[in-house]
């Protein structure tokens, strides 16, 4: 294998493929659609489950349809993260980015104060992998435990006024300033930032990469 094709648009998914693969190896190549499945209307877990794994899945096709046939020694690697909490009666909720006009400070200050406030809820990553010389797929989805401190409401408006929460799925990111109201995470920390390295380190070996000749070398 002499490459891995980066299907995201994502910088922060880059970096931490960049911390298993050699920065050389990379290829970024996003999907042309943006266009992608909503969850709307989904309070199933398992719903929830198969929409995203099919969000990675069409992004791995579309990145793939634009490779040549000579094209045949690479990786294809695509994911999907979403914020899943849970409201009354148990059912699911997926959050996704705050909307772009201006009620986006109003709807994140309701899920801080409704949804995450001393609870726990689910960060959620699709992965799907594809050997362009094999057609071989793997796919897995990772779940992560999110608690957030119960008195949010002390650090809420300077949260807000950063502009932070904004372009984030469920408002926030946790390697950012958001990480004050974070108080324990069980579970892949990777995989809420946006890739989760444990699955990939796995994932990786199955379909030829040698990961362990780059982990053990200095980088």
């Amino acid at each position: 294998m002499s490459r891995i094709i980066l299907g995201s648009r994502s910088p922060r998914r880059r970096e931490l493929l960049e911390l298993l693969v050699p920065q050389e190896s990379i290829d970024v190549r996003p999907p042309r659609s943006t266009a992608e499945l909503d969850f709307v209307g989904l309070t199933s877990w398992l719903d929830i489950a198969q929409r995203l794994q099919r969000i990675a899945r069409e992004k791995n096709d579309d990145v793939v349809s634009q490779l040549s046939p000579s094209d045949d020694s690479q990786l294809v690697l695509t994911a999907d993260t979403v914020i899943v909490a849970s409201e009354a009666l148990g059912n699911h909720r997926v959050l996704g980015q705050p909307p772009s006009d201006d009620t986006w400070q109003d709807i994140v200050r309701g899920w801080f104060r409704e949804l995450y406030a001393g609870r726990s809820h689910i960060a959620a990553t699709a992965i799907c992998l594809t050997g362009q010389r094999t057609g071989r797929r793997i796919e897995r989805i990772v779940q992560s435990q999110v608690w957030v401190r119960e008195d949010v409401e002390t650090l809420l408006d300077w949260y807000l006024a950063t502009d932070e929460p904004r372009g984030k799925a469920g408002g926030y990111a946790l390697q950012g300033l958001a990480s004050v109201f974070v108080t324990r995470v069980e579970g892949s920390i990777t995989n809420v930032i946006g890739l989760p390295l444990e699955a990939l380190i796995e994932m990786l070996p199955q379909l030829g990469w040698p990961l362990v000749t780059h982990i053990g070398s200095a980088k």
